[in-house]
């Protein structure tokens, strides 16, 4: 398959209301209370004539949930049949007044993912939350939600682990017990040997064994997850985490990409890792590649049945226009991953989290030949970061 540049409205596109179905699951865009048209319309926001009647958060969660009950509509689904969310606040105080909303569409919530990314980190200016969804189509997977005994019940309105048919997902995990410390003793640093160990090893390791517990009580284990989100609140030690990632599975990891937050909803907590799995015994697929040469990109892949999840971090040179250098990177990947699934996978959906708000138009430039008019798109911020964390879901057998 060959790529080119996407026509100029590609960009546009990324705001485009979408769902695709690939084995019964359904990728939605990225989803804000912006409209290409009017960018944030005036029921998405608080009235000026009546400045203290509502709060702007909870208008743009409200427009933003509504769009997604649509989007799930065209595709034969509702909102109870959401399997796995990610939330992106620009500011964590707004959580609360987000959370009312949000229980008020979802009574038996699904997976959810939240994190802080920092004011101006949006694409769209004044936009304060954008949401990515996938969903399940009820009559082809079952969907079941999976609780686990030995985690503690989370304070805020999500299920630890939701499975559609084979498939897991689970929601975003802290270093925390939910109690009145916050983070958990076990995640802490001993005050008695400060310098023997990082307060992130000691964090990721803790929030790892979380993750794995949820996987065996869901019947699963790291061998069959298809791919992981790391999000560190201080992108400097994500060499650190690497490290202790990979020694953890002999160099050979699950999927994986490290994102910068600016926040995370437990205090003291500099990691969340947000996992997708299938059931151990069920044949999944996978390949990796580690070629970093200037004209590859490292794709890891990871799937079940005819779906398929290719990450990659893609290094921006900086040494020329930035749009530009933005472009040619993305292509890159997206003709590495296009070769690594095969010439009969077409993107259903792509997640790209960007160091730079501005990034989103090199994105938009470097979407492969109709991909942009066809593809689920979602951008989200990383914070902090050196180059730009890409997931790409493929539908085979096309």
């Amino acid at each position: 398959m060959s790529y080119r540049s996407s026509s100029s409205h590609s960009v546009e596109a990324i705001l485009d209301e979408r769902g695709l179905v690939s084995d019964g699951l359904v990728f939605v865009s990225g989803l804000t209370a912006a409209d290409a048209e009017s960018g944030i319309p005036p029921q998405a926001a608080v009235s000026g004539e009546f400045p203290y009647y509502g709060a702007d958060i909870q208008k743009q969660t409200t427009y933003v949930l509504e769009k997604l009950s649509r989007v799930l509509s065209t595709r034969g689904c509702r909102l109870e049949d959401v399997v796995k969310t990610q939330v992106f606040l620009t500011d964590c105080r707004l959580f609360d007044a987000f959370d009312q909303i949000w229980k008020k569409f979802f009574p038996v919530p699904p997976p959810r993912t939240t994190v802080g990314v920092g004011s101006g980190a949006m694409a769209v200016p004044g936009t304060l939350v954008a949401v990515d969804a996938i969903a399940a189509l009820p009559d082809v997977v079952g969907i079941r939600q999976i609780d686990s005994p030995r985690i503690p019940k989370p304070l805020a309105n999500y299920t630890p682990c939701v499975a559609a048919g084979d498939w897991l997902f689970l929601a975003g995990q802290l270093p925390t017990e939910f109690g009145d410390t916050g983070l958990s003793p076990g995640a802490a640093v001993n005050p008695r040997f400060p310098h023997h160990v990082s307060s992130l090893i000691a964090q990721a390791r803790f929030t790892i064994g979380v993750c794995q517990i949820l996987l065996e009580d869901a019947g699963s284990d790291w061998d069959h997850t298809v791919r992981v989100h790391v999000f560190l609140k201080n992108m400097s030690e994500a060499p650190l985490f690497e490290a202790l990632w990979n020694d953890k599975f002999d160099g050979n990891p699950p999927p994986y990409l490290i994102i910068g937050v600016d926040e995370l909803l437990t205090g003291g907590a500099e990691i969340e890792i947000d996992v997708i799995a299938v059931r151990a015994g069920v044949p999944k697929h996978a390949a990796t590649t580690a070629d970093r040469s200037p004209d590859q990109v490292g794709i890891s892949t990871a799937g079940l049945a005819a779906t398929t999840f290719a990450v990659a971090r893609v290094d921006v040179d900086d040494a020329g226009y930035r749009p530009f250098a933005v472009e040619r990177a993305l292509r890159a990947a997206f003709d590495s991953a296009g070769a690594q699934v095969g010439a009969n996978a077409r993107p259903v959906k792509v997640h790209a989290f960007l160091p730079r708000p501005a990034d989103v138009f090199g994105l938009g430039r470097a979407l492969p030949e109709g991909v942009a008019e066809t593809a689920a798109i979602s951008t989200s911020p990383s914070v902090d970061a050196s180059s730009i964390s890409l997931e790409v879901v493929y539908r085979t057998g096309v």
